[in-house]
């Protein structure tokens, strides 16, 4: 028969026990569970979607402004237009009137140019606003040497626009 030491309690006793071999199978490497996790899949980005209250004024933004490359759309989805974001990624815009949630510059997509001083220059010419993270007209060194500024689409999205591809 074992013993218990009358200070600590039966109840003390065991769970200090079991807490014991918690840690003894912890430490020997034993699963806690014996249930395999498999790995996620390698996920790529393919395509972004936002919405618009007017199509064609999107499309132009994007089109004539951002210089991005107009797709046919593959199937028949509505009113929509697809531009072509390089390395087989899409953005698509769909059309619709409900005015959406405000978007701050932490809410955002990243396009990467060559030469941003150029965008900059395309975007001062067709005098479409653009600033760093906080607000002011510079643009900004991300800690990986990235240089960087955001922009607003004609819906309230934040772009971000850097020379990642220099």
């Amino acid at each position: 028969m074992r013993e218990t030491n009358p200070e600590i309690g039966e109840t003390a006793m065991r769970t200090a026990l079991v807490i014991g071999l918690g840690l003894h199978l912890i430490a020997s490497g034993a699963p806690a569970r014996a249930q395999r996790i498999d790995p996620a899949p390698a996920l790529a980005l393919d395509h972004v979607g936002i919405q618009a209250a007017d199509l064609v004024r999107s499309a132009r933004f994007y089109g004539d402004v951002l210089g991005l490359k107009e797709a046919s759309t593959p199937f028949p989805i509505g009113a929509a237009r697809w531009f072509a974001l390089g390395g087989g990624r899409m953005l698509h815009i769909v059309a619709n009137v409900t005015v959406g949630a405000p978007h701050n510059r932490w809410d955002h997509f990243a396009l990467a140019c060559a030469d941003l001083d150029a965008m900059i220059a395309r975007l001062d010419a067709r005098h479409i606003p653009w600033a760093d993270m906080d607000g002011h007209r510079s643009a900004q060194r991300r800690p990986d040497n990235v240089r960087q500024i955001f922009v607003r689409d004609p819906d309230g999205y934040v772009i971000e626009i850097n020379d990642a591809k220099a």
